[in-house]
């Protein structure tokens, strides 16, 4: 499974407003909005397809347009409640690695089937994973990569060896 290009450009561009306002914190600030054409530019991503992508991300209430001069978009919450999930759901719509997983009823192999719940546990761990993973979380990497992650995205191992949840 591989995502698009438009989870890239909405997971880049949300992580660009999410420095720009922990910057805007540290200096006790508060964060201004950007053009979309400034996050572009910075992220080296092409206007026109952000610009389709901030509207998406819009309509699912995770960043606000302010108009006007001084305007632009700006994150609607605050980055410990805007999850990853939510980020590449708003432009992807929900994941699901195989139809079968969404609708068993339609597989004609539904009841024999040993991939089904293969895939069903990894489709469950990723989405855990981007559930509980929010964008303060991915900042924070981007400033130190070596930054652990904390011990809720772990699952307690079974034969030792630590799994994400």
């Amino acid at each position: 499974m591989k995502f698009t290009r438009k989870t890239d450009y909405a997971l880049r561009a949300m992580e660009f407003l999410a420095r720009k306002q922990v910057l805007a914190n540290q200096v006790g600030g508060s964060p201004q909005p950007v053009a979309v054409q400034t996050i572009a530019e910075a992220c080296h991503l092409s206007v026109r397809f952000l610009q389709g992508i901030v509207s998406q991300l819009g309509k699912s209430g995770l960043v606000k347009t302010i108009s006007g001069p001084k305007g632009g978009i700006a994150l609607a919450k605050a980055l410990d409640k805007t999850t990853i999930l939510e980020i590449i759901e708003a432009v992807e719509g929900r994941i699901q690695l195989m139809e079968c997983l969404e609708h068993p009823h339609q597989c004609a192999d539904a009841k024999a089937c040993s991939i089904m719940s293969i895939l069903h546990g990894a489709q469950n761990a990723m989405v855990q994973v981007l559930k509980t993973t929010h964008l303060g979380l991915m900042v924070g990497a981007k400033i130190d990569p070596f930054h652990p992650l904390p011990q809720e995205h772990f699952l307690k191992p079974k034969f030792g060896c630590p799994v994400l949840k």
